[in-house]
């Protein structure tokens, strides 16, 4: 057992939209978990391991990076790139979440290869910490052929998250909406790209699109890297409850435009942050 404690912090943000500013300069944590927050007097209440003096600075929580492509390990062949999420860690993401694995160098794109590729992301990065960060991999590309058995049968292999609808051959609203209720029924989080065609062989996707097939998340809704237009992200907003996300990559004017919609509105808690 080990105890850590931080002290001296200047401002403790304490990830809570509702209220992110906490009144405490002093964390206490037992084996990696925070188990106080207050002042310097937790200090005397412990017999502590070790103690870090923040020196003024602020504290964050990690942040959540809700839109990744990784393949096997921290290695992207897309780039070419080693080491691309451990150093994600270097800016504060401790928590990554797969949109898919579509840049897997010869991915399947049959019924039991987007199954199997799935379950291997899922099982690798549940023993894989990059750099120490946390990530959700495994995410369903929905391909032609999958059942609702199939969904069952993911699920019970810890699947629980579908890649962005649109990178497979499953992209129209008819096509994906039955993927969508069974993946749903299995406790499945359903990501759906939105917008511009982004690699080679994927659709473009508008709000009618993503409102008739219904997921949980709007990728990109500020573009992957092409965003849709205004009026349709007011559709989204307006007309929907969905979680929309917004992307460093992706367009920051209409980024701006979604972050201050939704603040007008009092609804922050639906935009998610991705790379």
């Amino acid at each position: 057992m080990s105890i850590l404690a931080i002290r001296n912090i200047g401002i403790l943000v304490s990830g809570d939209i509702n209220n992110p500013l906490l009144d405490a300069d002093t964390i206490i944590v037992r084996d990696g978990l925070i188990e106080a927050v207050g002042h310097a007097n937790l200090l005397d209440e412990y017999t502590l391991d070790e103690v870090i003096d923040a020196n003024g600075t602020t504290l964050t929580p990690g942040i959540v990076d809700t839109h990744v492509h990784p393949v096997i390990g921290d290695f992207t062949p897309r780039q070419s790139m080693m080491g691309f999420m451990e150093s994600s860690v270097h800016g504060g993401i401790t928590t990554f979440i797969s949109a898919g694995e579509p840049h897997t160098p010869g991915r399947p794109k049959d019924r039991v290869g987007t199954k199997a590729l799935a379950i291997l992301g899922k099982k690798s990065s549940e023993n894989f910490r990059p750099g120490g960060a946390k990530l959700h991999g495994g995410s369903l590309i929905l391909e032609k052929g999958l059942t609702e058995k199939d969904f069952i049968e993911l699920a019970e292999a810890g699947v629980d998250i579908v890649g962005e609808i649109g990178l497979g051959s499953i992209k129209s609203p008819a096509d994906a909406a039955p993927m969508v209720r069974w993946a749903k029924q299995n406790g499945m989080t359903v990501m759906m790209h939105t917008g511009g065609t982004s690699i080679p062989g994927s659709s473009t996707i508008t709000a009618k699109d993503v409102m008739d097939t219904d997921p949980d998340v709007v990728s990109h809704i500020n573009g992957g890297p092409t965003s849709i237009s205004l009026p349709e992200v007011d559709k989204l907003i307006d007309e929907t409850e969905l979680s929309l996300e917004v992307v460093q990559c992706g367009n920051f004017k209409v980024m701006k435009y979604v972050a201050e919609k939704l603040s007008s509105k009092g609804q922050l808690k639906r935009m998610l942050m991705g790379t």
